[in-house]
């Protein structure tokens, strides 16, 4: 996505092109592996603790080469451990292309891209996703617009790309989800566990939760609460208003990240809408049920719930085998 957006905003920009760096990737040759973990995928090491947008950058440029784009994340600052790493970045005290160490903090480093590519105008010190970007920019680039480095395209929109533009937008976008996480994720949380406390006054069978603001991220919460709940018990529906004034009844997800619900509406309703949802399911009103089951609309509140009320009452329940031969 953020490639996506830069590409956007420099295509339409067409200045002269400029000529690749001197230190191109084709001269530096990753670092062989040994013979044992040649079918491994590659490892990326770069430093535990706090995390910042440098190195995360990095990874991320590095992570979208086909060489890298499978590779494990390895943090640490054990020396052994970065030492059995293909690529190092903003860690290990070392700048040495040639062994693939990207390194930006040791007194004696003093690199810029002006000083790496005579030519470059640009005199700021590097950082370690500079030199990832100086040293595989152009292959990326490439590799993006489906062309060959040697293309002019790929130096112009090296140049105009320029490392400060690529880190305003990555802190642009890192912004705007923390945002989300400190006024609408975190704040959702009270939201679920005022619901899960609720839910018996909602349905008699515990299973219906009732949010009173529609639209929240509700899910990794739920999952998270729901193990601590007494009595113990799972959701199956939630119910909420969306942005029109009517009401949702949504499934709960099998896992957190399944399309899978644990107990979706019933096979007849879905894909139906209007008066044949409402002649199917017996309850007037409906506004629709998606093909899959996962979710159905109503007008009203009382509505939606015997939706959810419905499929709990067609739920099958297992055949048990009689005591008594």
């Amino acid at each position: 996505r953020f490639l996506r957006s830069l590409l956007v905003l420099l295509l339409p920009r067409s200045p002269l092109a400029t000529q690749h760096c001197m230190l191109s990737p084709e001269s530096v040759q990753p670092p062989k592996r040994p013979r044992s973990n040649l079918m491994a995928p590659p490892r990326i090491g770069t430093h535990n603790g706090t995390f910042h947008c440098d190195e995360a950058l990095a990874c991320a440029l590095l992570r979208l080469l086909p060489e890298y784009q499978d590779a494990e994340i390895v943090r640490t600052r054990d020396p052994e451990k970065l030492a059995s790493c293909d690529i190092v970045v903003d860690v290990g005290g070392e700048y040495d292309p040639r062994r693939h160490r990207y390194d930006h903090h040791q007194r004696s480093f003093t690199e810029t891209m002006s000083s790496l590519s005579p030519g470059k105008p640009w005199q700021t010190k590097l950082s370690s996703a500079g030199l990832i970007y100086l040293h595989f920019g152009h292959k990326l680039l490439a590799q993006l617009l489906g062309t060959s480095e040697e293309d002019s395209v790929v130096g112009t929109l090296f140049d105009k790309a320029g490392f400060r533009r690529a880190m305003d937008l990555v802190q642009e976008e890192f912004l705007q989800r923390l945002d989300f996480y400190q006024h609408s994720w975190l704040p959702a949380r009270a939201l679920v566990e005022e619901a899960l406390a609720q839910r018996f006054q909602v349905d008699p069978s515990g299973e219906i939760v009732e949010l009173a603001k529609g639209g929240c991220p509700w899910k990794e919460h739920l999952y998270h609460l729901e193990s601590g709940l007494s009595p113990p018990g799972t959701i199956a529906f939630v119910i909420y208003t969306d942005q029109a004034g009517q009401w949702r009844v949504q499934c709960v997800p099998k896992e957190l990240h399944s399309f899978q619900s644990r107990l979706p509406l019933p096979e007849p309703w879905r894909g139906l809408r209007d008066e044949a949802l409402d002649q199917v399911s017996g309850i007037p009103g409906c506004i629709f049920v998606h093909a899959s089951g996962f979710i159905g609309g109503h007008r009203t509140r009382e509505g939606a719930l015997n939706m959810a009320r419905a499929t709990l009452a067609q739920r099958s329940v297992p055949a048990t085998k009689s005591l008594v031969q």
